[in-house]
């Protein structure tokens, strides 16, 4: 199974649809907004070109930039959509073990802050006992 089909399977889940309602024409808003969603993952995620991402889905390539496009509005402004996408997002991500750069830097800088306050901590240790030594 390819990247793009665990996609299509992780937003059928989330979305509560079948792979068969997912490549149907159905016109329904939860079918839509779910092919939506997956578009643009192929494009952000996986990095495809909108062509690409229309022969696998047997659609148009100005319906994919449309969606794409579409997407990014409603993830402004339609609280609902967007707590689904980062859903399905999030998932996808672990599935795909995939890791954002500012991520990254989150951990990279946690881990620093630990190894600092690690290296604080043990020189206020050190600091004490040698007092303690110096009062005896």
């Amino acid at each position: 199974m390819d990247k793009l089909d665990r996609i299509v399977e992780t937003a059928c889940y989330v979305g509560d649809i079948s792979k068969r309602e997912f490549k149907s024409k159905g016109r329904e808003r939860h079918l839509i907004d779910i092919k939506r969603m997956v578009y643009s993952l192929a494009k952000e995620l996986l990095g495809m070109p909108y062509l690409h991402i229309a022969k696998h889905f047997k659609v148009n390539h100005a319906t994919v930039m449309h969606h794409c496009k579409l997407h990014r509005t409603l993830i402004e402004v339609d609280s609902f959509y967007f707590r689904k996408y980062k859903t399905i997002l999030e998932i996808v991500k672990s599935d795909l073990n995939t890791i954002e750069i500012d991520e990254l830097m989150d951990v990279v800088a946690r881990l620093r802050a630990n190894k600092e306050s690690q290296i604080e901590l043990k020189q206020q240790l050190h600091n004490y006992y040698k007092s303690t030594e110096n009062e005896e």
